[in-house]
C-alpha cells in the first residue's frame, strides 16, 4: 500500500431503521496523514447484475496493524448473511496479534468463518451455500488486495472487475440509389418515445365517470372457490363494484378458438394455479382497485394436493399420464457404425418472464353500436373474437386498436385477451369507460411466460467427432394449459443446421400448476438452437477438439453458407489470436478467468397468417397516409413500411405517415409475431403502392414530366380513387428461408465472487438486404441483451405453495445498462441479397436471441479453468445449472478454502 494512502473508519449516523442492519457495514474511506500504524480497508458489494439491485452478500474489512503487520484490531462485517450476523467478532479476536499477510493467519481465518457464516435460508435469494462461498471469497480478496507482497499468480484475485465505458461498431453497407429503402433512418417515433409524448393504450383521458379496474387474483394454487366476502371492501369510498364470473354474459373464456382448451377470464369455481383471476374491483382510481383487490376476502376448499411445479415433477406425478401430450417423433433415417465415444446428460432451457415496459393493460368504452377497446395487443384479431364472445356480441360491434404497444415479446399476443376482456366486462356492466393496467406483481403471478424444456439425450460419436446416433428426448412447460404450446417447433428447429439424419426426436407437452405459459421471443427456436449448440460442446469435450471444427463438420451440406461465414468471421475478428491470449492469460491468473467462445445459428423464417395495408393520398397536397395490420411495438414496423411506400411511389420519405392499426381498417389481421410481420406489411405495401401506380399511369402520360403532386391532383379531378388496400397472404406463396448467424462472446470471471463482465461480443448476422439497418441492428442488439437475460440473470423461483417469489425487480433481475457487452459490435454479411424475402430483405427480430446462449459457453469455459485451480482434473463434463447467475457459477466452480492463499 502507498505511503501517503492510510484509511480509517469514521462514525456515521445513521437512521434507525438501518442501525440494525447496516450500522456495521457503511465504512467511509478518507484520507489521512502517514502514522506508524495503519488501518487498511476494503469493501464489497456482490450483486446479481451490475447496477439497481440490492446485495446477494456485501462486506467490509478494516485491519488496524503495526509497522509490523500485525494486527492490533479488525473489523469483519457482513451483510445480506442473516439479520443474527453481521459482525464476524470471533475471528477479530482470534485475530489479534497475528501477522496480517501470512498463510497460517489466512488459513485460521478462514476456517473460522467457514463454522461461523450460517446464511438464511430464503428460496427466494441465493442460496446459503453461495453466499458462504461469496463471503469466503471475499475475506481472501481482501487480503489479497491490501497485502504488499503475493504470489504474482494470486495477485489480481485482489482486484474487482472493472467494466470500461460500453461502446459499440456497426457495419453494414448500403446503396444509395434505393434510398429511402436501405435508408439508415431513425424510427418514425423514436422522438415523441423518448420525450414521453407518446401515448400507449392506457394514456387516453378518462372521463369523470371512468374507473379503473384490478384483478382480484387467487392466494392459493389448487383448490375451489367457495364465496366471496367483500362487504367491506365495498364500503370503501371510491370503490364501485365487484365483478366475478357470474357477471359475465357470454363464455368465460379469453380463448376464443373451439379447437383450444379453454382458459377461463375469471375463475367460476376451480382454481388452477396461484394468482389465477378470480374477480375484479372497479374503482375511481387505480392506486384505489389494486389496494382495494388485494382487501377482498375469498373462502376456498383447498385440495390435498401438492402443486406440480416442474418438469421433473411433472414426470414423477402420481397423474403423469393426464399431463404428458407426446407432440412429435422423427425417426432417424441413417445410422453410423463408427461410434468411438458415447455421451450421456440433460440439459435444461430457463423460462422467463416477458419484462416489458408496459404490462398488460387495456381501455374500453361503450360507444352507440357496442364497445370500443384500446388493447396492448399484438393481436387484434383475437381480441375482438374473445371481447365479443365474452359480452355476447357481434364482432362488427367491437372496436379494436393498437396504436403501439410498450413491448411485447409473445407475451401480448394470446394473453393481452385476458385483460381486454376484463376491461370490457367492467365498462359493459357498470355503462362506464375502465382502465385495467396490470401492476408488475400482478402481472408475474397472471400471466405465463417463456415454456422452460428439459432434454434428455445419448449420443455416439467417432473420433472425428461426427454424430453416429443421436437419441434426444426433450419436454416442454406449458404451465396448466397447451394452448400456446410450442413444443412440436422444437424438434424441426433442433433439425434446422446440422445433419440430422442419424437423430431419433421425442417431444412432449407438459402441464404443470402454474400460469399458461405463453411464446416468447424466439420460441421453439430458442430451444432448439440451445440443445444442439450444447450437443457441439458435448462432442468438443469428450474428443478433446475445436468445438468450432466439431460444429462445422456436422453441418447439413444444404447450409455450407455458413461454414464460409465462419471462416470469414474468425479472420474478422481475430478469433485465433484473441484464443492465445486468453489461454495465457488463464494461465497466469488463478483468480480471474477468461473465456472465449464461438456458436452458430440457421433461423428458420416461416409465413403466415393475413396482413393488410391500407393507403389513402390526399389530393390537396400529395402527402399520404397508411395503416396497416401490422402492431408497432418496439421493432420499428411503420418505420420500414413509410420507406417502402415512399421508395415505391418514388416520393421523399417526409411525406408519408403511419397511423396506428384497429380492426376496421385492417381486418382479420394475424398476431404480429415470428419476426414477419414487417416484412409481410412491406410486401402488402408493395401491392397497394403499384394498384396506386397503375391507376396513375394514364394521367401522368398525359402531364409532361409532372411531380408527384400534379400527378395526384390531376387523378383526384379525373375522379380516380386514390384510397388503395392490399393484403399479404397464404396465396401470395412467400417461401420461407434460413438467417444465418454466427457470434462470439469474450467473458471475464471474478472466481472468489462468481461475477462476470462481458469485454466483447461480434455477431454476424444475414440480413440480405436490410430494409433499415439502423432499426436492424437495434432489433439484433434487443434481442441479443435479452437473451442474456435469459441465460445469465433472469430466474423465476416458486415456493412449494406455488407462489411465485421473484415477482417484481426486488429479486427478479432483467440485465440493465451495465450487464449488457462492453464491446459490442454487429456486423451484416457483406454483398447478401434474400431472393425468397420481400425486397430482398431478412428478417431480425427474433434471430439474434438464439446466439445469446454462446456466453454461456464462454462462462462454462472460464467456470472450468477456474475448478483447476481447486485441485479438481475434470474428465468428465462439468455440468452447471442454467442460468448462469452467480449462484450456479458459484456451485459450478464449487470453491475450497484449501486453495487460498498468498505465496
Amino acid at each position: 500500500m502507498s505511503e501517503d494512502l492510510h484509511l480509517k473508519t469514521t462514525e456515521i449516523n445513521l437512521p434507525k431503521f438501518l442501525k440494525t442492519s447496516l450500522k456495521d457495514q457503511i465504512i467511509l474511506n478518507v484520507k489521512i496523514p502517514p502514522l506508524s500504524n495503519s488501518h487498511l480497508i476494503r469493501t464489497y458489494k456482490i450483486m446479481a447484475r451490475a447496477q439497481n439491485t440490492h446485495a446477494i452478500v456485501n462486506a467490509g474489512f478494516n485491519f488496524h496493524v503495526d509497522k509490523n503487520q500485525k494486527i492490533l484490531t479488525s473489523n469483519i462485517v457482513y451483510g445480506s448473511i442473516s439479520p443474527t450476523y453481521n459482525h464476524a467478532r470471533n475471528v477479530e479476536n482470534i485475530l489479534k496479534g497475528q501477522p496480517l499477510f501470512s498463510d497460517e493467519t489466512l488459513r485460521m481465518a478462514l476456517v473460522k468463518l467457514q463454522e461461523d457464516i450460517v446464511p438464511l435460508d430464503d428460496p427466494s435469494e441465493p442460496s446459503p451455500f453461495c453466499k458462504k462461498a461469496i463471503a469466503l471469497g471475499l475475506f481472501y480478496k481482501a487480503i489479497l488486495s491490501l497485502s504488499p507482497s503475493v504470489n504474482p499468480r494470486y495477485a489480481s484475485g485482489g482486484s474487482e472487475l472493472v467494466r470500461p465505458l460500453s461502446s459499440g461498431i456497426q457495419s453494414y453497407e448500403t446503396d444509395k440509389s434505393l434510398w429511402p429503402l436501405n435508408q439508415p433512418v431513425p424510427k418514425l417515433e423514436a422522438l415523441s418515445q423518448c420525450s414521453g409524448e407518446a401515448l400507449y393504450s392506457c394514456d387516453n383521458v378518462s372521463g369523470p365517470r371512468d374507473v379503473h379496474v384490478a384483478f382480484v387474483l387467487s392466494t392459493i394454487c389448487l383448490g375451489e372457490i367457495v364465496q366471496f366476502d367483500t362487504t367491506e371492501v365495498l364500503k370503501i369510498p371510491g370503490v364501485v363494484a365487484f365483478l366475478s364470473a357470474k357477471d359475465i354474459p357470454g363464455t368465460n373464456s379469453f380463448i376464443p378458438k373451439d379447437e383450444q382448451f379453454e382458459e377461463e377470464i375469471l375463475a367460476s369455481k376451480k382454481i388452477s394455479y396461484y394468482g389465477q383471476p378470480i374477480g375484479l374491483i372497479a374503482a375511481i382510481s387505480r392506486k384505489l382497485a389494486i389496494k382495494a383487490a388485494g382487501l377482498v376476502k375469498v373462502s376456498y376448499k383447498k385440495y390435498d394436493t401438492k402443486p406440480v411445479l416442474s418438469i421433473t415433477e411433472a414426470l414423477n406425478a402420481p397423474d403423469k399420464q393426464n399431463r404428458i401430450r407426446e407432440d412429435v417423433t422423427i425417426k432417424a433415417t441413417d445410422k453410423g457404425n463408427e461410434t468411438t465415444h458415447t455421451i450421456k446428460g440433460h440439459y435444461y432451457i430457463p423460462d422467463q418472464y416477458h419484462f416489458t415496459m408496459e404490462t398488460q393493460s387495456c381501455r374500453a368504452e361503450l360507444t352507440r353500436r357496442g364497445i370500443r377497446v384500446w388493447s396492448a395487443t399484438q393481436w387484434m384479431d383475437l381480441v375482438q373474437i374473445a371481447v365479443a364472445r365474452s359480452l355476447d356480441l357481434p364482432l362488427n360491434s367491437v372496436d379494436v386498436s393498437a396504436g403501439r404497444v410498450g413491448g411485447a415479446y409473445g407475451g401480448k399476443a394470446s394473453r393481452s385477451a385476458l385483460p381486454a376482456c376484463a376491461a370490457a366486462l367492467a365498462a359493459h356492466a357498470l355503462g362506464r369507460g375502465a382502465s385495467l393496467v396490470m401492476p408488475l406483481t400482478d402481472n408475474m403471478h397472471a400471466v405465463g411466460k417463456r415454456q422452460a424444456a428439459r432434454f434428455e439425450y445419448e449420443l455416439g460419436v467417432n473420433n472425428d467427432g461426427v454424430i453416429q446416433h443421436a437419441d434426444i428426448v426433450y419436454y416442454s412447460d406449458c404451465g396448466y394449459s397447451y394452448n400456446d404450446s410450442s413444443g412440436s417447433e422444437i424438434a424441426s428447429t433442433m433439425a434446422n443446421l446440422y445433419d440430422t439424419s442419424r437423430w431419433n426426436i421425442k417431444g412432449y407437452s407438459v402441464l404443470t400448476d402454474k400460469a399458461g405459459n405463453t411464446w416468447c421471443r424466439a420460441p421453439a427456436t430458442t430451444e432448439g438452437t440451445a440443445i444442439a449448440e450444447h450437443l457441439m460442446e458435448r462432442i468438443s469435450h469428450i474428443t478433446k477438439k475445436d468445438p468450432i471444427d466439431i460444429r462445422k463438420i456436422n453441418i447439413a451440406p444444404k447450409h455450407n453458407k455458413v461454414k464460409d461465414m465462419i471462416d470469414t468471421f474468425k479472420m474478422d475478428t481475430n478469433y485465433n489470436d484473441r484464443r492465445a491470449e486468453i489461454e495465457k492469460y488463464n494461465a497466469t491468473n488463478a483468480w480471474k478467468k477468461k473465456g472465449l467462445q464461438l456458436t452458430i445459428m440457421s433461423y428458420p423464417i416461416v409465413y403466415y397468417g393475413n396482413f393488410s395495408v391500407t393507403i389513402s393520398v390526399y389530393h390537396a397536397d400529395g402527402t399520404i397516409l397508411m395503416s396497416h395490420g401490422g402492431i408497432e411495438m418496439g421493432q420499428g414496423i411503420n418505420t420500414k413500411a413509410a420507406q417502402v411506400c415512399a421508395y415505391t411511389l418514388k416520393v421523399p420519405l417526409s411525406m408519408v405517415t403511419v397511423r396506428g392499426s384497429d380492426n376496421f381498417v385492417s381486418p382479420n389481421s394475424m398476431a404480429s409475431s415470428g419476426s414477419i410481420t414487417s416484412e409481410a406489411v412491406a410486401f402488402a405495401t408493395v401491392k397497394a403502392c403499384n394498384e396506386l401506380l397503375k391507376r396513375l399511369e394514364t394521367v401522368k402520360e398525359e402531364l409532361d414530366e409532372p411531380t408527384w403532386q400534379e400527378v395526384v391532383k390531376a387523378a383526384y379531378d379525373k375522379g380516380i380513387n386514390l384510397q388503395v388496400n392490399a393484403m399479404t397472404s397464404q396465396l401470395d406463396n412467400l417461401v420461407g428461408y434460413p438467417v444465418y448467424g454466427v457470434c462470439s462472446a469474450e467473458v471475464h470471471l471474478d472466481v472468489l465472487s462468481g461475477t462476470h463482465i462481458i469485454n466483447r461480443v461480434d455477431l454476424l448476422e444475414d440480413t440480405g438486404r436490410s430494409l433499415n439497418p439502423d432499426l436492424d441492428v437495434g432489433q439484433i442488439e434487443g434481442a441479443f441483451v435479452m437473451g442474456l437475460g435469459l441465460w445469465t440473470t433472469e430466474h423465476l423461483i416458486y415456493d412449494a405453495s406455488g407462489q411465485l417469489l421473484t415477482n417484481r425487480t426486488w429479486t427478479y433481475k432483467p440485465p440493465g445498462a451495465c450487464d449488457i457487452p462492453v464491446d459490442f459490435r454487429i456486423s451484416f454479411s457483406r454483398n447478401s441479397i434474400n431472393n425468397n424475402g420481400v425486397l430482398g430483405s431478412k428478417a431480425t427480430g427474433e434471430p439474434a436471441f438464439v446466439l445469446a446462449v454462446v456466453v454461456v459457453h464462454a462462462l462454462h469455459e472460464a467456470i472450468v479453468e477456474a475448478r483447476k485451480e481447486y485441485g479438481y482434473n475434470d474428465t468428465e463434463w462439468v455440468h452447471v445449472d442454467t442460468p448462469y447467475c452467480v449462484e450456479n457459477i458459484i456451485r459450478g466452480i464449487s470453491p475450497n478454502i484449501k486453495s487460498y492463499k498468498l505465496k
